[in-house]
């Protein structure tokens, strides 16, 4: 932590980032479905080998950083598979940046390469420098919304008390040091590459003449379309022919395609049945119990937590609102069903509340307290003594409450905010403690109150005008198939796995009784879901073993979520150059255009040797003449056809008035008479179309993040990486 000592030197520096999305990723938790052999090599990239241990440490740092940022205690498999698949991609980025980086001299070591790759003043100078040099993290984490000014005074306070922060803290500055240093050395590497960019001007100026040039002419086209696919009958010479000349189109990487038919299981009518008993005998006892027993009676009664939150008119959901606005305490509403759930509501409490408070602190901590601040030395009956003093103190005069915080409290903001918490919200989670220790208060109260740090005392300086608040204790009831169902569907679904062992009678018996079948295709190995199934890595495993072959039919049943799934592996496509057949379905269309153009061309050629006239020669093919005025360079679309760069290029390279070839496009076979190619009045500008292609070179050098574009310089470097990925045999 150098810049801790550089920037103190300098009296000031950055807080930390609590919101920052250097984190953005990723985890399985300690899901190991596959392989666990530990002489198996989980990853290599280049020559570095990945060992599982050190790839789950850093997806366990990266969840802890998500929990805390997101303020979750848990995640889904989903969010925590995103994890893994992100830590991945940020590993995978960082090893094979490494090398470049030391090979520029951007980095010293490559052992050190994302620690040493910047000074420490460099790293000042981003953190707490001149405004037009702050870091974009820095400036979108610490500016000021209304002014934009960065609030310097906080990001001294929060270094100056770095060693008094809490571990949790402490990781989280370095990861946003961290991710500065990463951060600028990445902008350097493109900045050396965008700044070798050169055009000569005699190259730009024709650029910008060509992109100046407007073709006047006549034209006719004979579409496609002209000729039904019907009698086109195309052989495999012909598929062979158009995918020679074409198939480095069609390059893959490795994937699968699937068909699968999905048991969903639904509750039984005896499910219903049984559901709708048991919904009744909760009504009933419901309304029995007395107020005090309600959170129990949820606890073992409800498919969903009690929520003791008060609600303003509107806040209820709507079949409730306008019914228990109008209800005394006690009023229990009947079983309704909604969103596949009953719901029954009991209105526990009415009370006149604000929607907020504006609150200020002062924090005494104790050593002995349930969440000790560190560093305090004092006992409990000690902080009382103190509390209690300073509660006179303030009880004369709460005007002098900040100064008196910014001397006395243990809180670590308050030498700068003067203990104001501001305004807290009625139900906000993160500060529910202060707004229930308040809410019933007047404007100019003070208060002591305790909690797990310490004594505080709270000073009400505003209130929000009170308003009548309902708190409704609401129980769900899923409506789920039982155990017995899902039984049933297994049963189902095991059947139809053990009878339809080939591709052939997978496909006749889903026909004979009326299943729906499924496709993904292009499935990726470390994809988490296909269509219909959010959860489906088990289906996505079995069909990149190796002992899984085109054609197979899954033995198991799999259990997705509560829904069986019986697969078929419909293709293997391997990283490189698809395959004739696996690429046939897509080129027919292409291949018969061809086989079209021959025809067409003949036919215009016909027509065309027994007159020049493009009139006559339009009546000649049944088709009219097209006349455009103005066609630029720089498009790519043809007036009334569409797409056609190729006949675009052609045009400009005709002679004026001279009827041209056959020209073959994507739409149709055309004819064109040229008229003329002018210059307009005012010329594209060379500086313009200078700008134009750097910030298109800009754009393949630095990617697009927010359209998962990937930087071409980094695919590149990635392209020609030797990379060895086994995660699919643990995740």
């Amino acid at each position: 932590m150098a810049i801790i000592g550089t920037i103190r030197k300098h009296s000031a520096l950055v807080t930390i980032l609590i919101g920052v999305a250097l984190v953005g990723f990723l985890f399985m938790g300690n899901s190991k479905l596959g392989c666990n052999n530990k002489n198996t090599l989980f990853a290599k990239i280049g020559s570095e080998k990945i060992s599982k241990i050190d790839f789950d440490k850093k997806v366990e740092e990266q969840v802890a950083a998500y929990k805390q940022q997101s303020k979750k205690d848990n995640l889904t498999s989903a969010e925590n598979f995103q994890i893994m698949t992100s830590t991945w991609d940020q590993m995978l980025k960082e090893q094979i940046m490494q090398k470049e980086y030391v090979e520029l001299g951007l980095a010293i070591d490559h052992e050190k390469a994302t620690k040493a790759s910047i000074s420490p003043e460099e790293l000042y100078d981003l953190m707490m420098g001149k405004r037009e040099n702050l870091h974009p993290f820095i400036v979108q984490n610490f500016a000021d919304p209304n002014t934009g000014a960065v609030d310097v005074q906080k990001i001294q306070s929060i270094v100056q008390n770095f060693d008094n922060m809490k571990d949790e803290e402490k990781q989280q500055w370095k990861r946003l040091e961290q991710g500065i240093k990463d951060d600028r050395i990445n902008t350097k590497y493109n900045s050396l590459i965008t700044q070798g960019y050169y055009m000569p001007k005699a190259f730009l100026q024709r650029e910008a003449d060509e992109a100046s040039k407007v073709a006047k002419l006549l034209s006719i086209g004979v579409k496609y379309e002209t000729i039904s696919d019907s009698v086109i009958k195309v052989v495999d010479a012909d598929f062979q022919k158009f995918y020679d000349e074409h198939k480095n189109e069609y390059k893959q990487e490795n994937a699968r395609d699937l068909d699968y038919v999905v048991f969903e299981v639904l509750p039984s009518n005896d499910d219903l049945k049984k559901i709708a008993e048991d919904v009744q005998r909760i009504y009933s006892d419901y309304q029995k119990i007395a107020t005090n027993d309600i959170d129990n009676f949820m606890k073992l009664n409800s498919d969903a937590p009690y929520d003791s939150n008060f609600y303003k008119k509107g806040g209820l959901p709507v079949k409730l609102d306008s019914i228990l606005f109008a209800s005394p305490v006690g009023t229990i509403i009947p079983p309704f069903v909604e969103n596949n759930t009953y719901s029954i509501a009991r209105l526990v409490q009415i009370q006149d509340r604000p929607d907020s408070v504006k609150i200020s602190q002062l924090l005494i901590a104790y050593k002995d307290a349930p969440n000790p601040m560190q560093n305090i030395t004092r006992t409990k009956d000690q902080a009382k003594k103190t509390i209690d003093s300073l509660f006179a103190l303030v009880k004369l005069d709460t005007k002098n409450f900040a100064g008196i915080a910014q001397l006395k409290s243990d809180y670590p903001s308050a030498k700068k905010d003067g203990g104001l918490i501001g305004w807290v919200g009625d139900g906000d989670a993160n500060y529910k403690f202060f707004f229930d220790s308040t809410f019933n208060s007047k404007i100019g109260d003070v208060k002591i109150v305790q909690s797990s740090m310490g004594y505080h005392i709270l000073f009400v300086s505003d209130i929000k005008e009170l308003q009548k608040k309902l708190k409704v204790a609401i129980i769900k009831h899923d409506i789920k198939p039982s155990s017995e169902t899902f039984n049933q569907y297994l049963a189902k679904a095991s059947e139809f796995a053990g009878t339809n062992r080939t591709a052939d009678q997978f496909n006749k018996t889903i026909k004979d009784k009326g299943l729906n079948k499924r496709s993904a295709q292009f499935v990726k190995e470390m994809d988490y879901t296909i269509p219909g199934l959010e959860s489906a890595r088990d289906i996505i495993r079995w069909a990149f073993d190796e002992k899984t072959e085109k054609g197979m039919i899954s033995e198991q049943v799999f259990d997705e979520n509560g829904k069986y799934v019986v697969a078929s592996l419909v293709e293997k496509r391997d990283k490189g150059v698809a395959t004739l057949e696996q690429v046939k379905s897509y080129i027919e269309p292409l291949v018969k255009r061809e086989k079209k153009a021959e025809q067409l061309i003949n036919k215009v050629k016909t027509a065309s040797s027994t007159t020049k006239d493009i009139y006559l020669l339009a009546q000649k093919l049944y088709t009219k003449v097209d006349t455009v005025d103005q066609l630029t360079f720089a498009v790519t679309n043809y007036p009334k056809y569409g797409p056609e760069p190729e006949l675009i290029g052609t045009i400009f390279t005709l002679k004026n008035n001279v009827l041209s070839d056959p020209i073959k496009g994507k739409m149709a076979i055309y004819q064109v008479l040229l008229s003329g190619i002018t210059a307009p009045a005012t010329p594209t500008s060379v500086d313009m179309v200078k700008m134009q292609l750097l910030g298109t070179f800009r754009s393949r050098v630095y990617g697009n993040p927010n359209y998962r574009q990937e930087s071409e310089v980094f695919k590149a470097i990635k392209d020609i990486t030797d990379i060895t990925d086994n995660r699919i045999n643990y995740y």
